[in-house]
Formats: C-alpha cells, structure tokens, sequence
C-alpha cells in the first residue's frame, strides 16, 4: 500500500465525516428549529416515544444528537425519564438508515454528480430553506466521494500481509468489539464507523465475519456522546444517558450469544444476515450484509428489551436510583372536566395559563437585555428553552379554548373565550420573534464577532428597554385587570421610535461609519423585529380593552 493510497484513505475519510456532520447539520435546518419542541411534544406513551426517536434520527443522522437532545429535555423537565426510554430505543433503530442507504455501491459512482447538483443549486437557491437544501445534497455527495475515495485506496490492502494478518486476530469477535468501542468513542458516530466498515468491505478488505464485531463496538462506543452533554445537567439527564448504555450493552451481549453458537459451518447471527440478505435483496454483497448486521441489532435488542422494560429499569434503578425528580413540564390548570362542570372556572383556568405564558416570555425578553454586550452564546440554548415552554403551553392552551368555545356560551363568555385564543396566539408569536429570529442575529453577530457603534448600541438597548416596559405594562394589566395599563400601552405605541432609529442609521451608513457598516444587515433586521413584538403587545392590548 503506497503513501498516495493513505492520503487518499485519510483525505476520504475527512470528506466522509464532513459530508456526514454538514448533512445533520442543514437537515436539522430545514426540519427546523423546532426538533426540541416535537420531541418534548409526541413522547406520550411509548409507540409515540419510539417512532419519535426513529424518526428524529433518521432526519439528524446521529442518534448521539438524539439523545444528548432528550437528555437536556429530561435535563429541564420537559420530559420523563420514563417517556425518554422510548425514544432512545427508536433512535438506536434510525441510526442504522445511512449505513442501509451507503450499502449501496452503485451511489458512490455518482456522487460527484450529486455534487454538481448541490453546488449548482446552492448558487441559485434563494430562500435559506433552499439553501440547506442545497448543501444537505452538496453534502450527501460528498459523503458518497469520500466513501468511494475510501473503498478505492483501500484496494492494495487485499494483498497487504500486515494488514491481513491484522485483520485475521479480530475474527475474535472480543477484540473486534474493542476496537469498534474505542474508534467510535473517537468519532462519536456508530453510523460512520459501520459506513467505514462497509467502504473497506466494498473494496474486499473485509469480511463480514470480521466487520460485525466492530460494529458491536460501535453500538455502545456511541452512547460517549450523550454521557459526556449531560455531564453538566441534572441526575435525571444523566440517566436519561446512564440508561442508552445499558440497552446497547444488552444488545451487544444477545448478539455475541448468537455469535458464539456454529450453524451449518457458520456463526449463528452471521448466518442469519446473510440468509435475510439473500431473501430480501436478493445479494450476496458483503456491504449489505454488514448494514444488515447492524440494522438486526437494534431489532433483536427491541424483541427482548420491550417486554421485559420494566424489569431492566427496576435494575437499572438499583444501580442509579431515582432521586427527586422534576415533574415533566405541561399546563398545571387546565382540566377537560373544567368544561362540563363550570364554563367561568374553565376560562378562569385558561387565564391562568396565559399569564404563566407570559412569565416565560417575560424571562425571554429579560435575556434579550446582555445578548448584545456579550460575545457568549448560552443566552440562546435558554432562550430557547423557554420558548419550548411557551409552545408546549400553547399547544395546551389553545385546543381548550377552542374546545370550550363548543360549548353553550353567554356573550360575555364567548368573547371571553374568543379573546384569550387571540391572546395567546401572539403571546407565541413573541416568543417565536425572539427564538427563532433575534437569537439568530445574536448568533450571527457573535460568530462574525462585529460590534455596534456606540449610538446604534444605545439606540438597541433603548427599544430592548421599551420592549421590556411594554411587556411589564401588559403582564400587569393581564394579572391584575387594569385598564390604566392597557391604556397606557396603547398611548406608547403611537410613538414610532422604530422608524426614527431606523433612518438615524442609515444616515451613520451615508456618513460611512465603520461600525455601522458591519452592523447594517443585523442592526436593521433587529429594528424590524423589536417593531413586530411591540406591535403584537399593541394588539393584544387592543383585545383585553374589549373584555374590561
């Protein structure tokens, strides 16, 4: 094996991890920013849970991002240490669908096709969804270039003594384990280490016999991600991660049993993924045979871990006992059987609700005042969080209102009713200004690391600060029921300040201010925003003037 064969198998290599973190991240973007809140959203009960799991995985290719995502979520009380059980055992399932799809030989033959296109859509997309698109199939390219750069360099190894007399000590499935445990807690990607098995199996530098053991190894090497994100978080999260470990270890030892047992001249689990793969794909491809093998993990893993969970999490339990543990995050007032009994208490409850969305969203707004002084980025993971919060309640709040407004009504209480649902429908628009657009120009400016001019900081922090009062002014008219501060809301927003701060900018940019040029696209975007928020504060204002 020459020197240029190891450039091109590390070269490959880089571009296959490349490709491999570039896709999760723009699909994660185009599934939007919301992956938190569908989790903490569809984890009721474990079908629910598993497919949630499953599918997340499948979409952010990684079931380490999974997990370290629902040990936060366990982490803020958003969701059970039991509802998260579910969803590890799905996501250990999606992390097989890359290998299954690379296990297609044929696809590395056109990736540099499937570069052109990227890039060439990249270059006209021109909405940002468009352009994660673009890169998401750039970056699938690259992933299929950098396996086939892999599989090509490694051909000269089918000759090469000391690596066959290498690869002959792992058909020891122990010693096969430990080094697919070691590499994958390297690259914390049980996905990557079986799709570099199958690159090597393509270029016939590898047996099954001899792939499978690693990627055992790489099943319990992986669960490092999640341990290491919730080191920082609670006992919950950390068992919520504790816990991954021992579902893939029990895994692993099932699998080594069938691993250990001859069938007809074979190993009983190798035998068995050929056979399926022969039946079902109709191939004898060793590539496919080893995506098999990893995807028969999970499955088998399921067919013993499911019936006997409660009996896994009792030892478990003994081993990590539960402590104090948060109560899951939901709406503390809200009751279907308040509607039957009394349609005044049931409304009384959604205000209820309503006011505690606005705590949150009073937080988020607290948050925005250090965002643009520091260059630390932990303001936006809170921030995020708290809208979590705002939409879980949301998604609570409003289907009862709604269901309420089914029943028999007096005036008062439909427009009671009616009002509220408006309510809280810009309450989360609020909160959606403020994660998903401001907290992105926050990211922006810290990773282009520009600072405002000293005018245009002030001119920000003022419109925080009339932000921030507005929304005093509003929470107190929700809370106490005082027209004085509706009015006074109303009175406020008639002064533009928005448009006045705006044109003072532009002027800094003709004057050619350094400061203000680098700043201009954020600046301006902030403005916009900070007018939105105050507009939806204005409306809601509006809507309470009509109840009081």
């Amino acid at each position: 094996m020459s020197m240029w064969n190891v450039f091109s198998l590390i070269g490959g290599l880089a571009i296959f991890l490349f490709g491999m973190m570039e896709m999760n991240k723009n699909l994660t973007m185009i599934a939007g920013s919301k992956m938190k809140t569908i989790m903490a959203r569809l984890t009721d009960g474990p079908v629910r849970g598993y497919l949630t799991g499953l599918g997340i995985t499948i979409v952010n290719q990684s079931s380490s991002a999974t997990t370290v995502l629902e040990a936060a979520l366990v982490g803020a009380g958003l969701m059970t240490f039991h509802q998260s059980l579910a969803v590890t055992l799905g996501a250990e399932l999606g992390s097989t669908f890359l290998p299954q799809l690379i296990a297609f030989p044929s696809i590395t033959k056109f990736s540099t096709l499937i570069v052109f296109v990227g890039f060439v859509y990249r270059l006209v997309a021109k909405t940002k969804r468009s352009r994660y698109i673009a890169m998401t199939i750039f970056m699938f390219g690259l992933l299929f270039l950098g396996m086939d750069m892999m599989s090509t360099s490694l051909k000269p190894l089918r000759e090469f003594e000391p690596f066959i007399r290498l690869m002959a000590t792992i058909n020891s499935p122990v010693l096969g384990i430990l080094i697919g445990l070691v590499f994958t807690m390297i690259i914390q990607s049980s996905g990557a280490t079986t799709s570099i098995t199958i690159a090597m199996a393509i270029a016939g530098a590898i047996t099954v016999e001899q792939a499978v053991p690693i990627n055992l190894g790489a099943a319990v090497g992986t669960c490092i991600t999640a341990i290491l994100g919730s080191l920082t978080l609670n006992w919950e999260a950390k068992r919520s991660s504790y816990i991954h470990v021992l579902f893939q270890l029990i895994g692993v030892v099932w699998v080594f049993i069938l691993l250990m047992i001859p069938y007809e001249g074979e190993r009983l689990y190798i035998w068995m993924i050929k056979w399926v793969t022969l039946k079902v794909f109709g191939t004898d491809s060793v590539a496919r045979q080893i995506a098999m093998g990893f995807t028969f993990m999970p499955i088998i893993n399921h067919i013993i871990v499911f019936p006997n969970l409660r009996l896994i999490v009792k030892l478990f339990n003994s081993m990590f006992p539960e402590r104090e543990a948060p109560k899951p995050f939901g709406a503390l007032y809200l009751e279907e059987a308040l509607i039957g009994q009394s349609v005044d208490l049931a409304l009384m409850m959604a205000r209820k609700e309503i006011i505690r969305v606005t705590d949150f969203i009073a937080e988020m707004i607290k948050e925005l005042k250090g965002s643009f002084k520091s260059k630390d980025d932990e303001v936006i993971p809170r921030v995020s969080e708290l809208d979590s919060k705002v939409d879980i309640l949301h998604s609570r709040i409003i289907p009862f209102l709604a269901t309420l407004s089914q029943e028999e009504l007096d005036s008062r209480q439909s427009q009671l009713s009616m009002n509220y649902l408006y309510i809280q429908n810009e309450l989360e628009s609020i909160g959606d200004i403020i994660d998903k657009n401001i907290m992105k120009l926050v990211q922006k400016k810290i990773n282009q690391n520009v600072i405002f001019s000293e005018e245009g900081f002030h001119e920000i922090q003022h419109l925080v600060y009339k932000i921030h009062r507005n929304f005093d002014f509003l929470q107190k008219a929700i809370r106490d029921d005082e027209i004085k501060y509706v009015k006074t809301i109303l009175e406020l927003h008639k002064n533009k300040e928005e448009e006045k701060y705006k044109q003072l900018h532009i002027e800094r940019l003709f004057e050619g201010k350094a400061a203000s040029i680098a700043t201009s696209s954020i600046h301006l975007d902030l403005i916009s925003y900070f007018a939105r928020i105050n507009k939806h504060i204005a409306y809601i204002a509006s809507r309470l003037q009509r109840i009081m």
